[in-house]
């Protein structure tokens, strides 16, 4: 499997713009141009908070994935919105703080160009466990 075949190949990261920097070792950096297709508001720029958490939780499973070397389906995020996002571009920085059998444990911080604090998140992501089958897997078993 390659890392970043796997998350350019997925739809739902092309249609918000979600892009994989690096991702290896537990650890992932990403991006996201924001547009108006981002915005909650039709008066002005805003990043409705769902961008936010879709960005915080791709790069935090890409470094998840980094580290277990398979797919690691979410099992729950929390997020903290910290500052709203008005444009420009968002950072996302997530880094494996424990990565078990079958959960890894994933933080991640959202920043924007200027270096101001978006939101933060801690994620849980599957590693193992189960009968190895997969919806992420196509019918010969491959991701």
């Amino acid at each position: 499997m390659v890392l970043s075949e796997l998350f350019d190949e997925m739809p739902f990261n092309d249609r918000l713009g979600i892009e994989l920097l690096n991702a290896e070792d537990g650890h992932a950096e990403g991006k996201l141009e924001l547009s108006s297709e981002h915005s909650s508001s039709p008066e002005t720029m805003i990043a409705h908070g769902g961008v936010t958490y879709a960005l915080a939780d791709t790069i935090a499973g890409a470094a998840a994935v980094s580290a277990n070397y398979t797919v690691t389906p979410t099992i729950d995020m929390r997020i903290d919105y910290l500052s709203p996002a008005t444009g420009g571009t968002l950072y996302a920085d997530a880094e494996v703080i424990r990565n078990g059998n079958n959960v890894a444990t994933v933080e991640v911080d959202v920043t924007d160009e200027e270096g101001t604090d978006i939101a933060t998140a801690r994620g849980t992501y599957k590693t193992g466990g189960g009968d190895g089958s997969s919806a992420w897997r196509g019918e010969n078993g491959e991701t």
